[in-house]
């Protein structure tokens, strides 16, 4: 009952969203289906299933628990747990299978043709998620330009009175509105797959070096701004704080990128070696160790290194699990770690190696080829975002200090005119005036000029850094988002964001101070 009790809690923590769980249905009926081609009995298929560390492997451990232990027929075990289910899609699929069982259709039939029904279903959902993708990355740019130069208008209005001062606070505060609900749009948008695998022991090289970089030069970058920037001006100490930050994080940044681009790669030469093995297993009767032994490793491009390991171990004659996970682990790819479970554990459970080769390669290559679609838009929008992004920080910074030398140039025109006029004007008694046009008491004429007065900028001055703060994040956020992926390339766009925005604060200063000075 504790069993029951606990699965039944995991059921409710599944999301309702079909895209959050698509993946993962998807990877659950390929495997079911490679062991549904070795003739296992269903309660061993639903077991194994179970055994998946996937969001929608519970639903069918739930089924074997209530079929295996507690005695219900299967068909009402999977009417049962289809009232639990909150994703549509999960809730026919189990409720088909009902029907399936009840009506004695094949059951390896139909989980094969559920498969390529589930494989053209998540095909179309993932490339309408690609369409959205396009379409809110697109607006994610016109809307922040558009709000950045409503800012910069703001900070121009502010040379002709004070009106532009709480005009700059507002528009600071939509700003971090806009790109926090542009974030999070993209975010949800954007098509959910898990790419990155972290084995119990180890993972992959570059993710290693990354993860140690990152511990041990970020804190000292972050206590390094703290320590030095209090003591440096306004401007000068966010622009130091940014480039120290960014200088930290870039050689994570670098390893965690270097990390992406190589699982990439192979999860794109993943589907020729599964094919490979499995049609020289399948050919020659052999097992997969034996196998490994007679494919040729030069074709296998980036895999080549791990397979040549894999071939070491397993020509050792170590535990064959153990040289298996220990080669996802190196690779740290979620697909070669889902993908290989399933040629293995089809292949050693009665299988034809050559048809569970075909099942896990076309399942490798279809997402591949999904993901590759998805690169395509992230790319562009990561590469439209950095220069989007120098130019808003530039444009912002360029104006401040254009403002800032304005006020500045009028506060002293104006205590040049206050010491070199000690007299009101004084018109004539004979000079007639137009009707309705009175003068200033006194008869001072600048007593009633309301414009181009000398504004206190330190207000503007701290929105605009809080506004490239907020940039800094949210452009290094949104890129992420659109190219999913490890959470480690999150360090790789900020320490890129942060070193373009602190450079462009402590150059612009200086130029446009040196410009005004002639």
């Amino acid at each position: 009952m504790s069993s029951t009790a606990y699965s039944r809690r995991r059921i409710d923590k599944v999301t309702s969203d079909n895209l959050s769980v698509g993946f993962d249905l998807l990877s659950n009926l390929t495997y079911m289906s490679v062991l549904a081609v070795g003739n296992l009995p269903r309660e061993q298929i639903l077991e194994l299933c179970s055994g998946l560390r996937l969001k929608t492997s519970i639903f069918f451990g739930y089924i074997y628990i209530l079929a295996k232990r507690l005695g219900f027929e299967y068909t009402q075990a999977f009417q049962m747990v289809s009232e639990k289910a909150k994703a549509s899609n999960i809730k026919s699929l189990l409720l088909r299978f009902a029907a399936s069982i009840s009506s004695g259709e094949s059951e390896a039939e139909f989980v094969v043709q559920e498969t390529r029904t589930e494989g053209e279903r998540y095909k179309n959902e993932y490339e309408r998620s690609v369409e959205n993708l396009r379409k809110w990355t697109d607006a994610y740019a016109a809307v922040l330009i558009s709000v950045t130069l409503i800012m910069v208008v703001s900070l121009v209005s502010t040379m002709i009175g004070s009106l532009g001062q709480g005009l700059i606070v507002a528009m600071g505060f939509v700003l971090l509105f806009i790109t926090s609900i542009g974030v999070f749009v993209i975010y949800k948008v954007a098509p959910v797959e898990q790419v990155t695998f972290d084995g119990a022991t180890t993972t992959s090289k570059q993710r290693r070096r990354a993860r140690i970089l990152l511990v041990a030069l970020a804190p000292a970058g972050i206590a390094l701004a703290f320590l030095i920037a209090p003591q440096m001006d306004l401007k000068g100490g966010v622009s130091f704080s940014l480039l120290v930050i960014g200088a930290s994080l870039l050689p994570a940044g670098w390893y965690a990128w270097k990390d992406d681009a190589a699982i990439r790669k192979l999860d794109t030469e993943l589907a020729v070696f599964l094919r490979s093995i499995g049609n020289v297993a399948g050919a020659t009767g052999v097992t997969l160790s034996e196998a490994m032994r007679r494919i040729d490793t030069k074709s296998m491009g980036s895999l080549q290194p791990h397979i040549n390991r894999l071939k070491v171990r397993l020509g050792a004659r170590l535990p064959s699990y153990e040289c298996w996970e220990r080669f996802r682990e190196e690779t740290g790819s979620e697909l070669v770690n889902r993908a290989s479970r399933m040629m293995v554990g089809g292949a050693e459970r009665g299988g034809e190696p050559d048809q569970v080769g075909e099942i896990c390669s076309t399942y490798a290559l279809n997402v591949t080829q999904l993901r590759a679609k998805r690169a395509l838009t992230a790319s562009t929008f990561s590469f439209l975002t950095v220069p989007m992004h120098a130019t808003m920080i530039f444009i912002l910074i360029f104006v401040l200090e254009v403002v800032a030398s304005f006020s500045a140039r009028l506060g002293e025109a104006s205590k040049g005119l206050a010491t070199s006029s000690s007299r009101s004007f004084e018109v004539p008694d004979s000079l007639p005036l137009p009707p309705g046009v009175a003068l200033p008491a006194g008869g001072d004429l600048s007593a009633g000029l309301q414009i181009f007065g000398v504004q206190d900028m330190s207000l503007a001055t701290y929105m605009i850094m809080f506004v490239v703060i907020v940039l800094t994040v949210a452009n290094a956020l949104a890129p992420k988002a659109a190219a999913g992926g490890s959470n480690l390339k999150i360090v790789s766009f900020i320490g890129v964001m942060c070193i373009i925005s602190g450079g462009i604060l402590g150059v612009v200063p200086i130029v446009t101070g040196k410009l005004f000075a002639i």
